[in-house]
């Protein structure tokens, strides 16, 4: 594993104002206070920033705002799209940018998904990887690519390419097998891909977790690493199991709706998900509120 995806990696939302128009300013506000907190890292146009609800032209807005105000942090830019013409496509819109941006997510392709099979997505991988100019971390996450995943036995396969970092795991039971995978490589990241399964991975030896609910709680869940790696193991359990209890509670409730909600309440800028994705009604809000009340995370 590489120190630049040590920690918790925070897979930024993306702010939509009350029309449902993108808000740079608002991701700027919360850049600002992530950048604030232990934090490794950000990831941008993943799930948690609806990057299916965004055009190409606002993507790249966002991906300049991330990378001019991401400070000393790790930038991980989400590029997949369902073709690898249109992967390319949008990786060389990035690069563009210029320098800044340390990795590129890819998330499996899933619209034809009785075809994408080990060979489709292992070519798929391999050429992205051969054209990208930052190293590339897979990005399987079946709940939103149509149930596909990498295979071990493709992920072996990938891993020997020397531009593919790692991986980040969303899947519910494949972590074991896919660190058995890339056995024998240790400059490769197995990454969780939610909090449930930080403690897991940690245990296994991968460095940490992109976690969406770093998004609302960042100090919390980059506590959790940092005890960990500092040799504090049982205190981090302590604080792991506390803040997988509150997050169930809170943010996880609901999707990016509860996300963008929480993060309102907690003081970041979560805004608006878009259409046709609705907000918590007044109703879920204030039961939230009522929780991070009794936590002390906001004031009555």
């Amino acid at each position: 594993m590489t120190d630049k995806l040590t920690g918790i990696i925070i897979p930024a939302a993306t702010p939509f104002d009350e029309e449902g128009a993108l808000s740079l300013p608002m991701l700027e506000d919360n850049l600002a206070k992530w950048g604030r907190t232990n934090v490794r890292g950000y990831m941008v146009l993943g799930s948690n920033g609806e990057f299916r609800s965004l055009s190409d032209e606002e993507s790249i807005a966002v991906v300049a705002t991330a990378m001019e105000h991401k400070g000393d942090k790790t930038l991980v830019v989400g590029v997949g799209r369902e073709s690898l013409h249109l992967t390319l496509g949008f990786l060389d819109r990035v690069a563009a940018l210029g320098a800044g941006v340390d990795y590129v997510s890819v998330l499996t392709p899933g619209y034809f998904a009785k075809l994408m099979d080990d060979r489709a997505l292992v070519d798929h991988y391999t050429a992205v990887a051969d054209n990208s100019p930052v190293p590339v971390l897979l990005y399987v996450a079946p709940g939103f690519a149509n149930s596909v995943t990498v295979s071990p036995a493709a992920l072996s396969t990938l891993a020997a390419h020397p531009n593919i970092a790692g991986l980040k795991d969303t899947t519910a039971s494949s972590m074991v097998d896919y660190f058995v995978s890339v056995g024998g490589r240790d400059d490769f990241s197995v990454l969780a891909g939610s909090l449930g399964t930080l403690m897991t991975c940690l245990t296994l030896g991968g460095p940490g977790g992109v976690v969406s609910a770093a998004n609302y709680f960042p100090a919390q869940c980059a506590e959790v690493t940092d005890l960990y790696f500092a040799g504090e193991g049982h205190k981090a359990v302590e604080r792991y199991l506390s803040l997988l209890r509150l997050v169930k509670a809170t943010g996880a409730k609901r999707g990016v709706a509860g996300l963008k909600c929480c993060m309102d309440l907690c003081g970041f800028s979560g805004g608006a998900p878009r259409l046709p994705v609705k907000p918590l009604s007044a109703e879920e809000r204030g039961e939230m509120r009522a929780v991070l009340v009794r936590h002390g995370i906001v004031e009555p």
